[in-house]
């Protein structure tokens, strides 16, 4: 078992601004696709399209799959994930954001090669899918010189899936509707570092939305929290890690024992707040010492579980978009 501190030199925070790892001419370029949290999770209601009303704020951390970008002059795509347990083509998400952006731009002529490295684990509620379409959609924006706005590239996204939207901005914000209503936010104070456990088993949305008996409610110290969040437009993270809610995360717990278990060993171990990520499975500890959270990434290795230690990545500059 291991702990992935590849991509944090110092717990610094990450800026996004830097997520082109190489580009040369636009023709070959690299990019991060970074992770998502979920601080967390409260369900609003049941949609007259099938979709639920969520309230959320999403938060990147630098857990990241890289994206390999080769551009076809002869119009073909094509794309090719390093893991069994992602489809390559038309059924993986990167596809379909790519060809829903030649089709939006009329060129169907432009093409791709795509190759997928992955680090972000499947089915964990950390949105891996919907941060590579993302992720996707700017790089392509930039090789094919399409020069699309951000948030056409958003509208595009939220044809793909409920969560790309939010990962072509990034960074911090807040997120509702069915996850496609994104308010950037700016981050005060000091940042978490945030200890994330794979509990050795994965969830899948559907089952977690279909099976899920909650209380609908748009009160609480959590909504309270959000709602000033949203009249402000910047949030300190250290602040409300207590208050956090995950509707789902009961569920879960009377599923899986251990997950209770790993959630008081965060805590017990200086968390200042424990909780799931999305519809599970990862669950995370929001720490403010990075020593403390190294040393609660070694007890839970110690009883078999991975573990990554992650900072918060930051929109370019750390501000949301004027």
């Amino acid at each position: 078992m291991f702990t992935d501190r590849s991509t944090i030199p110092g717990f610094c925070v990450h800026d996004r601004a830097n997520r082109f790892l190489s580009a040369t001419l636009a023709d070959s370029l690299t990019i991060h696709s970074y992770a998502k949290l979920n601080l967390g999770l409260k369900v609003l209601g049941k949609r007259a399209d099938g979709f639920h009303d969520l309230l959320s704020i999403f938060q990147e951390v630098d857990l990241q799959d890289d994206l390999h970008i080769d551009v076809d002059p002869g119009g073909d795509l094509s794309v090719i994930a390093d893991r069994d347990d992602v489809p390559d083509g038309p059924g993986n998400l990167v596809y379909r954001a790519a060809d829903a952006l030649r089709l939006r731009a009329k060129r169907p002529d432009l093409g791709a090669l795509v190759r997928i490295t992955k680090r972000i684990p499947s089915g964990g509620g950390l949105g891996g899918g919907s941060s590579n379409a993302g992720a996707v959609l700017c790089a392509l924006n930039h090789a094919w010189n399409l020069r699309l706005p951000e948030a056409e590239l958003a509208a595009i996204g939220g044809e793909i899936g409920s969560d790309v939207p939010f990962s072509v901005g990034g960074g911090t914000a807040l997120v509702t509707g069915r996850g496609e209503e994104v308010q950037p936010l700016k981050i005060v104070g000091d940042s978490p570092i945030y200890l994330l456990v794979d509990p050795g088993f994965s969830v899948e949305t559907a089952w977690a939305f279909g099976s899920v008996n909650i209380k609908l409610t748009s009160e609480g110290p959590y909504i309270r929290f959000l709602n000033s969040v949203r009249a402000s437009g910047e949030v300190a993270l250290l602040d409300f890690l207590e208050t956090v809610e995950n509707d789902f995360l009961p569920l879960i717990c009377a599923r899986y024992p251990s997950v209770q278990r790993i959630l008081s060993t965060l805590e017990d171990s200086g968390a200042l707040g424990a909780s799931m990520s999305g519809t599970g499975a990862t669950l995370y500890g929001g720490f403010s010492d990075p020593q403390i959270a190294e040393q609660a990434s070694l007890i839970l290795e110690r009883l078999g579980y991975v573990t990554h230690l992650c900072t918060p990545v930051r929109r370019p500059g750390g501000q949301p978009d004027p």
